[in-house]
């Protein structure tokens, strides 16, 4: 091979590199397993892909307030400013653990009526209200 060969080889191979890395990234939430469905009483929620590392505060007319935080794959409650902290021991919920928890696929907050649930991709369900 001559020199000239070498060289259109490696503007190839750069330019592949190039496009390889510039190449537009794929859409989190298309690709998420899991989603977190958050109900709490006249607030509406989009659902969370449980793809990315972040903390959601609900923060209610009444006082009440519950942090929840997602991580890839599953969410927990971190903080309430409820009396009991039972939704805080309830622990962690992803697709691995939910069929061995007591709530199954649920974290709930009697108090503040705030139910953050596990839901898969096949699993979602477009609610209407009249």
């Amino acid at each position: 091979m001559k020199r000239r060969d070498w060289l259109i080889i490696l503007v190839v191979l750069i330019a592949s590199l190039a496009l390889y890395l510039l190449r537009p990234k794929a859409d989190t939430a298309a690709t998420a397993q899991a989603y977190l469905r958050i109900s709490a009483p006249d607030q509406q929620f989009d659902l969370v892909p449980l793809t990315d590392a972040q903390d959601i505060t609900i923060t209610q007319a009444d006082g009440s307030v519950n942090v929840v935080e997602v991580f890839a794959g599953g969410f927990r409650m971190k903080e309430a400013n409820c009396t009991n902290q039972d939704c805080i021991k309830q622990g962690d919920v992803t697709l691995a653990n939910m069929a061995d928890r007591p709530l199954a696929n649920e974290v709930i907050c009697l108090p503040h009526r705030v139910v953050l649930e596990l839901v898969t991709a096949e699993d979602q369900t477009v609610e209407i209200t009249p």
